[in-house]
């Protein structure tokens, strides 16, 4: 898999958020960048910046080192985002998802039909909730309706099959 820019847009969004994107842009294809340059550059905070620096750090994402400045005798850490570590990461996030999606088919199989809806779709609970409810949404007060959960099932075995085809 070739590691494109959109891809690794979709990764930050997904596990950092959107405000890492400027960061990410402005650090690829370059080296051992100052924090304080990274926020001149993007205009944000440099307090903000080492927040979203750290959080890349966590998730292999971000190298860095630090240096001590001699005129001012503290040290600045010199950031390295690491490309090469997107597909560890994509690959991580894909079976985090593929677990998610066959506990989610494993409770929707289990309780059957015995999922209940508001017809606003407010709330989806299982009958033991829409008892604990009295069987009114607990938001609008509707009725709740019994729900077929086939289709929901359906996407969900979907679902697995397209993550685990292309692992």
């Amino acid at each position: 898999m070739k590691v494109t820019n959109k891809i690794i847009e979709n990764v930050v969004k997904e596990v950092i958020g959107e405000e890492a994107i400027p960061i990410v842009e402005f650090l690829k294809n370059r080296k051992n960048i100052s924090e304080f340059k990274i926020a001149e550059k993007t205009k944000t905070e440099v307090n903000i910046v080492r927040n979203i620096l750290y959080r890349l750090h966590n998730q292999n994402l971000a190298n860095y080192i630090k240096k001590k400045d001699r005129q001012k005798g503290w040290y600045i850490s010199y950031w390295t985002f690491n490309t090469r570590k997107v597909k560890d990461l994509i690959l991580k996030l894909k079976k985090i998802n593929l677990e998610k999606y066959k506990e989610r088919l494993r409770n929707e199989t289990q309780k059957g039909n015995n999922f209940f809806m508001c017809k606003n779709a407010c709330v989806r609970v299982d009958f033991y909730n829409a008892t604990e409810f009295e069987f009114k949404c607990p938001e609008c007060g509707n009725l709740l309706n019994q729900q077929d959960n086939s289709k929901t099932i359906e996407l969900l075995k979907e679902k697995i099959n397209e993550i685990e085809s292309n692992f």
